[in-house]
C-alpha cells in the first residue's frame, strides 16, 4: 500500500493529561453504588441472622441459605453439596455477564434455598457451621477490600513514577482536519486483493452471509459486531484511497447496515432483555442498554453519510424486522437520540451493552456516533455531555496506573483486573481519539513505554493468554488478533514505526490463503481479518479526520467515478480536485474490456479523457457519460474539463 504523507500535518501542542496520584480508593460514582449494594446484602444478612436465632429446622436453614449461596448444605455438613451451589451461583453470575442474565444467579440461588430447606427436615444441623456461617461473606469483603487497597497503593506509586515521564513529553495532537488536504493514497494490488474479502462480504444477497462467523449472537464474534466492522473498512477504504468512486464501494457500504436489520442479527436483544431488565420489549433502539448495537452501527452510518450519501438519516430507513408484522423503524437521528438519552439517565455517563455491564469501549461508538451526527446534522448533542463523558472515562474507567477498566457493573459497581487487558486498552484507544484526542494519547504513551517489547525482529504485546485470544472465533494460542489491534491504533495515533513493522511481520509470517481471488489471514477470524484491513488502509488521524471533518469540500464536486462492475474493475485510486478526476485501476477478474459510468460532471459540458477508448465526451443532461477501457494492468484513468 502507498500512503501519501506529503501534505504538512496540521498539529497543535496539547497537556497531556496526568494520571492522578491522589485517586480515592473508590471513584465516587461508583463509591456510592457497592455502598447500595453493601447495604442491600446487609439487610439480606441481618434477615438470615434473625431467621437462624429466632427459628428452628427449616427457618434457620432459610436464614443460612440467605448469608451465603450454599449455606444450608454447609449447616447440614453436605460440604460437597455446599461446593457445587457455590459453584452454580458462580456459573449463573458468569452466565449474567456473557450474556446479560441477570436472573440467573437469582434463579439458581433460589433453587437451592428451596432446596436445602426442602431437605431440612430430619438432618443434623451443625450449630458450629450456623456460628461460622455469618462471618464468611464479610470476611470474603473485607479480605477483598484489603487486597484493593495494596493493589490501588502500588498504582499510586506507578502514577507518580509516570507523571515524571508524561510532564517531560510534549506532545502533539493533530487538528481536525488533520491537513489543509487530505491524502488520498493508492492500493497495490497486494491491498486490492486482501479488499476483496470486504467486497465478497458486503455484496452478496442481503439475506445471506456466507464467509461470516457464526459464533454466538451475545458475544464478541457476533454478526452485528462482523456487519459493523465491514461497514467500517469500506469507508475507511473510500475516505483515504476513492473518495471519488460511489458505485460498488458504496452499494458494500449500504448493504453492511441493511444486514443488519436481519432479526438473526439483532434478535438477541428480546432475550436480553426479558432476562436482563424483566421486560418484553424486543425494540434494539428505545431502551436503557444495547449501545453494542447503537454505537456500533451508529458509527457505521454515519461514516457512510460523511461520504455523500444521507439514506440511512431519512425517517424509517433502518427498520429492524421480528416477523411481517412487527417492526421497529429507525434512523441515523434514533440512533443518536437514544444514545444521548441514555447516557444522561446513566449516573456513570457511560452506559451499558448487555443489561448492567458497562464496558468502555463500546461506549466510544456511542461517543462517536453523537460527534458524527453533531457534524452532519447541526446537533450539539456530545458537546452537550463532553464534559461527563470525560470525567467519567478518567474518574470511573480509569485506574489509577492509567490502564482501562474494561467493564463495570452499574448494579454492584465491580470490575475485575482481568478486564483491563491490552486486548481492550487498544481499541478503546484508537476509538477514543476522534472525540478525546489527549486520552488516546495518553493511553498509548502508556502502552508503549510500559507494555510494547521489540524482540529485535518486531514489536510485540507481552504473550498473555488474552493477547493470544482471537475475539471473532473464541479462538486461543495465536496473538494475531492483538497484533492487529496493535498496528490499527499505532496508525491512528501516528507511531508508523510500530505499525509498518506489525503489518509487515504479519504479512511475512502470517499463514494466507487466496480464494476466488481474495486474500485472507487462514487462521484468523473474518472479524480479525476486516480490522486488519483498517489498519492497513488507515493512517494518521485517519478515523479522527472521518469522524470529526468528514470529506473534503473538493470532493463534492467534480466528475466521480459513478459506476463499475465487480470484479472485473477493482478500483486502487480515485480523486477529484473539484473539477478533474483521477483514478487508477486493475482488473480483478482478466484482462478484459469494461465500461465505466462517469457521474457528478456538468451537464452537456465537454471533457478530456486519457487512459480511455474516447479522447474526449460530453456529459449528457444529467452529468453522466461512459467510457470504455481495455484493462490489463494498471492503468490510469484522467477526466478533466475541455477549455
Amino acid at each position: 500500500m502507498t500512503h501519501d504523507h506529503s501534505p504538512t500535518l496540521l498539529t497543535r501542542p496539547m497537556v497531556m493529561p496526568l494520571l492522578d496520584e491522589h485517586a480515592r480508593l473508590l471513584p465516587p460514582v461508583t463509591r456510592r453504588i457497592i455502598a447500595r449494594s453493601a447495604l442491600s446484602y446487609a439487610i439480606l444478612w441481618l434477615v438470615g441472622i434473625i431467621l437462624i436465632l429466632s427459628g428452628t429446622g427449616r427457618i434457620q436453614m432459610l436464614g443460612a441459605g440467605l448469608l451465603v449461596p450454599g449455606g444450608a448444605h454447609f449447616a447440614h455438613g453436605h460440604i460437597a453439596f455446599g461446593v457445587v451451589a457455590l459453584a452454580a451461583v458462580a456459573v449463573a453470575v458468569l452466565l449474567w455477564w456473557m450474556v446479560g442474565a441477570f436472573v440467573a444467579p437469582f434463579i439458581v440461588w433460589g433453587i437451592d434455598l428451596a432446596w436445602s430447606v426442602a431437605m431440612a427436615s430430619g438432618h443434623h444441623h451443625d450449630d458450629t457451621a450456623l456460628a461460622v456461617l455469618p462471618t464468611v461473606v464479610p470476611a470474603v469483603v473485607a479480605l477483598a477490600a484489603i487486597a484493593h487497597g495494596l493493589r490501588h497503593r502500588r498504582r499510586l506509586e506507578t502514577a507518580a513514577r509516570t507523571n515524571h515521564v508524561l510532564s517531560a513529553r510534549p506532545v502533539e495532537v493533530t487538528r481536525v482536519p488533520s491537513r489543509a488536504v487530505l491524502p488520498v493514497g493508492e492500493a497495490t494490488p497486494e491491498d486490492l486483493a486482501r479488499l476483496r474479502l470486504a467486497f465478497d462480504l458486503a455484496l452478496q444477497p442481503i439475506d445471506r452471509f456466507d464467509g461470516f462467523d457464526r459464533r454466538d449472537q451475545f458475544r464478541e464474534a457476533a454478526l452485528r459486531y462482523q456487519l459493523s466492522i465491514l461497514g467500517y473498512t469500506l469507508s475507511t477504504y473510500r475516505y483515504n484511497y476513492a473518495p471519488a468512486f460511489s458505485g460498488y464501494l458504496a452499494e458494500a457500504g449500504a448493504r453492511s447496515i441493511q444486514k443488519m436489520s436481519d432479526r438473526r442479527v439483532w434478535g438477541y436483544w428480546a432475550l436480553e432483555n426479558a432476562w436482563g431488565r424483566m421486560k418484553p420489549g424486543r425494540d434494539p433502539v428505545d431502551n436503557t442498554d444495547n449501545i453494542m448495537l447503537t454505537g456500533w452501527q451508529g458509527v457505521s452510518v454515519g461514516m457512510f453519510e460523511s461520504l455523500e450519501d444521507d439514506r440511512f438519516s431519512q425517517p424509517g430507513a433502518i427498520t429492524y424486522r421480528w416477523s411481517d408484522t412487527e417492526s421497529y423503524a429507525n434512523d441515523f437521528h434514533s440512533l443518536a437520540v437514544s444514545i444521548e438519552g441514555n447516557m444522561r439517565r446513566s449516573p456513570y455517563t457511560l452506559y451499558s451493552c448487555e443489561p448492567r455491564w458497562i464496558y468502555p469501549v463500546c461506549n466510544t461508538f456511542g461517543v462517536n456516533t453523537l460527534v458524527l451526527h453533531d457534524r452532519l446534522h447541526g446537533t450539539n448533542m456530545f458537546a452537550g455531555l463532553e464534559e461527563a463523558i470525560r470525567r467519567a472515562y478518567l474518574e470511573e474507567f480509569h485506574r489509577p496506573d492509567g490502564r482501562i477498566i474494561g467493564v463495570r457493573s452499574e448494579t454492584l459497581g465491580i470490575s475485575w483486573s482481568p478486564w483491563s487487558g491490552d486486548g481492550v486498552w487498544l481499541p478503546t484507544t484508537y476509538w477514543m481519539h476522534a472525540a478525546l484526542p489527549d486520552l488516546a494519547h495518553r493511553s498509548w504513551q502508556l502502552m508503549r513505554e510500559n507494555v510494547l517489547r521489540h524482540d529485535g525482529e518486531r514489536f510485540h504485546l507481552p504473550r498473555t493468554l488474552a493477547n493470544r485470544c482471537d475475539a471473532g472465533s473464541y479462538s486461543f494460542g495465536r496473538d494475531t488478533f492483538g497484533q492487529i489491534m496493535l498496528a490499527m491504533a499505532a496508525r491512528e495515533i501516528g507511531d508508523e514505526e510500530v505499525a509498518s513493522n506489525v503489518l509487515d511481520h504479519l504479512d511475512h509470517h502470517e499463514p494466507i490463503q487466496t480464494i476466488n481471488e481474495a486474500t485472507t489471514f487462514t487462521q484468523t477470524s473474518t472479524q480479525g481479518n476486516l480490522y486488519s484491513l483498517m489498519a492497513r488502509f488507515g493512517r494518521h488521524s485517519g478515523l479522527r479526520d472521518l469522524i470529526g471533518h468528514g470529506a473534503q469540500s473538493t470532493w463534492h464536486g467534480g466528475p466521480r467515478l459513478g459506476d463499475a462492475s465487480y470484479p472485473d474493475v477493482l478500483v486502487a485510486r480515485a480523486v477529484n480536485d473539484g473539477a478533474a478526476l483521477e483514478c487508477v485501476l486493475y482488473p480483478g477478474a482478466g484482462a478484459r474490456r469494461v465500461k465505466l459510468t462517469i457521474d457528478r460532471a456538468q451537464p452537456h459540458r465537454t471533457y478530456r479523457v486519457r487512459g480511455a477508448h474516447e479522447s474526449q465526451a460530453c456529459a449528457d443532461t444529467d452529468g453522466t457519460f461512459l467510457l470504455t477501457i481495455d484493462l490489463g494492468g494498471r492503468t490510469e484513468l484522467k477526466v478533466e474539463p475541455q477549455l
